[in-house]
């Protein structure tokens, strides 16, 4: 294992080998006797932007966030099967293998867009390890429908990958425009550059994979199975995960509740992150 002391905000950058692969992560905080706190990305991004509240929350709890396998730093894996390592258990199970490296027993998960439902797996999977799930601006499908919807969405949105050659792609023009879809209030420009190198850092084939193989039934029906209790996070100006079927998704829990975060875009992390991380304390301090 390798890591990397970033002093700038006190978050550490390492990586560990498991049977599936090389999986990078950040971390933050030492332990303190409370459950650490395991944060997973959504399609796009990495680890990296749950730097502003881990940076925060390092005071009372450890920290850690992986990066999917094909994301941030994380490599993809050679020879996998797709169908079954890209579904939201499958990104699960490396997940929960990431976690037995590092001797993590027990912790909360907090899980953002597609994040969310490789949280829900893992909790669902191992509930003795998952105490507490947040997710964070999530939502599921309610009909066959609807899920179809989403899978052609998201597989319009995998067509920008085509676009990375072109010098448009690398500009401040390009990362404004994404970020309008992202953000209610535009971050300063930093931040977008670094949202828009995760975005393009995306190995198409694990990009593509996401989307094809974990918009399925699994997920509904583990989100139903969990005992766990359950905060959904969802922004009212959500222009990525439209938050129309929210209450619907976190109605699917049965220990599951819903709070509303208004003027934000899909990232509250980056974007809110005091507002988020208070809304998040008060939901794992109540354990």
């Amino acid at each position: 294992m390798s890591v990397r002391q970033d002093l700038s905000d006190g978050v550490c950058e390492a990586a560990v080998s498991t049977s599936r692969g090389l999986v990078a992560y950040r971390c933050a905080g030492e332990e303190t006797g409370e459950l650490p706190v395991v944060f997973i990305h959504g399609w796009g991004g990495s680890s990296r932007y749950f730097q502003p509240v881990m940076q925060r929350l390092a005071v009372k709890r450890r920290c850690l966030a992986p990066d999917l396998p094909g994301f941030g730093n994380s490599p993809m894996p050679e020879a996998v099967h797709a169908e079954t390592f890209f579904t939201h258990r499958g990104l699960a199970c490396v997940v929960a293998e990431w976690l037995e490296v590092l001797n993590v027993e027990r912790c909360h998960v907090i899980g953002h867009s597609f994040g969310a439902g490789v949280a829900i797996a893992l909790a669902a999977m191992q509930p003795q390890r998952v105490h507490r799930v947040v997710l964070c601006n999530f939502s599921t499908f309610r009909n066959e429908i609807e899920r179809r919807l989403i899978v052609l969405m998201h597989e319009i949105s995998s067509l920008l990958l085509k676009l990375r050659p072109l010098r448009l792609a690398r500009s401040d023009a390009f990362a404004y425009f994404l970020g309008r879809r992202f953000f209610y209030h535009l971050p300063d420009r930093a931040v977008l550059r670094e949202g828009l190198d995760d975005f393009w850092r995306m190995n198409p084939r694990a990009a593509h994979c996401a989307m094809r193989y974990a918009l399925n039934w699994e997920t509904p029906a583990d989100l139903r199975s969990l005992r766990q209790p359950l905060l959904l996070i969802h922004s009212h100006h959500d222009q990525i995960m439209p938050p129309r079927n929210a209450t619907f998704t976190a109605s699917l829990a049965p220990r599951g509740q819903l709070f509303w975060l208004d003027e934000c875009g899909h990232l509250p992390m980056v974007e809110k992150p005091e507002a988020f991380l208070d809304v998040v304390m008060r939901f794992l301090d109540s354990a």
